[in-house]
């Protein structure tokens, strides 16, 4: 089985205390249960990122990443958060275009190709969602949506930079609503996102791309998703909140 990556979005949840130990727990099931050719990236909130990086050991097969980052590198916003700021913590990855920013947030795709530019100017690596609503799809206006999508954000972009990135597919329809698209949809739809890349880069760069699909991943289904082809990991939303859950998650890796 090639490398299989499974990431972990707690979103707004966990006080410090209560992500602390989530996190603990699973990195002690990593340390004495290694799952080989796998990855498991955790983003949790911001204020959890320094405590849980103390935690992480040279060789562990767990990495952090964190759930925004401003566009500017530096300056007067209030609230916000730097990728230089995150940079300065050891971590990884950094979520962009999650669904959530774009519909809550209204983030549209020219903002999320300047914060893909400031995190990869920090040396950190975007992880970049993309995904149709229902009302998109049901029109047959997926395909040209994701194109945009992916224009937009990355194509100013050099090849050795797209190569930085890890794309989720993250169909709007089935976040939070236990609706899982047809494996053959999420088959279908990685292609096509490989496809555009093909033509717009090259091949290689599509071929070896990590593409990861996320909505309403759980235990139960993780085992089919994993094994979708052209599918390199999943993006876990709720499940990966309940530490019974989410070790669930991990055993099928391991048993698979």
């Amino acid at each position: 089985m090639s490398q299989k990556i499974i990431a972990a979005n707690w979103k707004m949840h966990k006080t410090f205390d209560e992500g602390l130990q989530l996190a603990k727990e699973i990195i002690f099931y990593l340390e004495n249960n290694p799952i080989p050719d796998t990855e498991v990236i955790l983003f949790p909130s911001f204020i959890h990122l320094e405590g849980i990086s103390r935690l992480l050991s040279p060789g562990l097969q767990l990495h952090l990443g964190a759930q925004n980052c401003h566009y500017e590198l530096v300056g007067a916003f209030t609230g916000e958060i730097a990728a230089p700021m995150l940079a300065s913590i050891p971590i990884q990855y950094v979520l962009v275009g999650h669904s959530e920013r774009r519909q809550i947030f209204f983030e549209d795709n020219h903002l999320i190709a300047r914060k893909i530019d400031a995190i990869l100017g920090t040396k950190l690596q975007p992880v970049f969602c993309c995904g149709e609503k229902l009302a998109i799809r049901e029109k047959n206006q997926h395909y040209s949506f994701i194109r945009e999508q992916l224009s937009e954000s990355l194509f100013h972009l050099k090849a050795e930079q797209i190569q930085q990135l890890r794309i989720a597919y993250e169909p709007v329809w089935a976040i939070g609503t236990g609706i899982i698209p047809d494996p053959l949809e999420i088959e279908d739809m990685q292609q096509e996102i490989r496809d555009i890349l093909a033509t717009q880069y090259h091949s290689t760069l599509a071929d070896q791309i990590s593409i990861l699909y996320g909505g309403s991943c759980n235990s139960k289904n993780i085992s089919d998703l994993i094994h979708i082809s052209g599918v390199n990991g999943v993006l876990i939303g709720s499940a990966s909140l309940h530490l019974k859950e989410f070790l669930n998650i991990l055993n099928s890796l391991r048993n698979n």
